[in-house]
């Protein structure tokens, strides 16, 4: 591969929902064009969470070096902002040893931000509002932040779960500080990359028995022992991992071990309906190719890295 540093730095994307195969996507490409992944993963980046998480083993990253993966410790909280600076990094070094750069992963608001150069840094925290949301949600629970924000910035509140605590805190702020919907500050800035972006294309029955069976051999692989051995506070970012936080809930006695199991199922089927959903609004020029189509996914990135 040919540095040209007058250019935009080319990098492959591979976005896409949990279990649809976009890991192994990007390994094939990044062997066959000599590259590096990147991960886009906001739960992969956590040391010792591994089964849950669906990180590859050594043996599926076929020799391809993977990097932004185990790099913080689970009770660290870890931002989109934190990613974008420690993917740009890990890019640039990739591409300085002449490797082609392969961003993977499903959290679309990493590649989001990485991709389009925004960033809610410049937003202040206020950390007297957040403590004053953290008690609302002691109190009458996440929900009723839930609900405040979809009166007062839908958009965002479409994109984020309803039980997702740490990302409704601080689109409130980002509302309470700026003045300005979170939503409506998400395409500022130029990308510095000039990318292609695949994902793959996967029938939703298929899709869906890919999750059921990921749920299943996830429990049989040691979930379980996996989360009593981090022995974390609920409240931790890392541990509102689907899988991690049905676990919790197990483990505390909620629920049994049937239930444990179909709620990851569950969950983890609504997580990537919306993944799907957001791939599609977000990234409408995205190459969406099946796992027989690889030809034409080398033919266009061939064409693409000799522009």
């Amino acid at each position: 591969m040919s540095i040209d540093t007058a250019k935009k730095t080319k990098i492959i994307v591979v976005g896409g929902p949990t279990a649809s195969g976009k890991s192994a996507f990007a390994v094939e490409i990044a062997r066959v064009f000599d590259g590096e992944v990147i991960g886009a993963d906001s739960m992969q980046v956590y040391r010792r969470m591994n089964i849950g998480t669906g990180k590859l083993s050594s043996e599926e990253m076929r020799g391809v070096p993977h990097k932004m993966i185990d790099i913080v410790e689970p009770v660290q909280e870890y931002s989109v902002g934190a990613y974008v600076k420690d993917a740009k990094k890990e890019i640039e070094n990739c591409f300085l040893r002449g490797k082609l750069p392969v961003v993977a992963g499903g959290t679309g608001l990493y590649i989001n931000a990485l991709l389009s150069g925004y960033s809610f840094s410049s937003v202040r925290r206020d950390e007297n509002y957040r403590n004053e949301l953290k008690q609302r949600v002691e109190e009458f629970g996440t929900q009723n932040l839930y609900e405040e924000l979809r009166l007062t910035d839908p958009d965002s509140a479409a994109k984020i779960s309803p039980t997702d605590t740490k990302r409704i805190i601080r689109a409130l702020e980002i509302f309470k500080v700026s003045g300005e919907r979170k939503s409506e500050k998400t395409d500022v800035g130029e990308g510095e990359y000039d990318y292609l972006f695949f994902v793959p294309d996967i029938e939703r029955a298929v899709l869906y028995k890919r999750i059921e069976d990921r749920a299943d051999k996830m429990l049989r692989d040691g979930l379980i022992e996996e989360v009593k051995l981090l022995n974390l506070p609920r409240e931790c970012q890392s541990m509102q991992a689907i899988g991690y936080k049905e676990t919790a809930s197990f483990l505390e006695g909620e629920i049994d071990l049937k239930q444990l199991a179909e709620l990851i199922k569950i969950n983890t089927r609504h997580y990537a309906k919306r993944q799907i959903t957001y791939f599609k609004n977000v990234f409408p020029s995205a190459v969406w190719a099946g796992a027989d189509e690889f030809d034409r996914v080398f033919m266009t990135i061939k064409e693409f890295l000799a522009e």
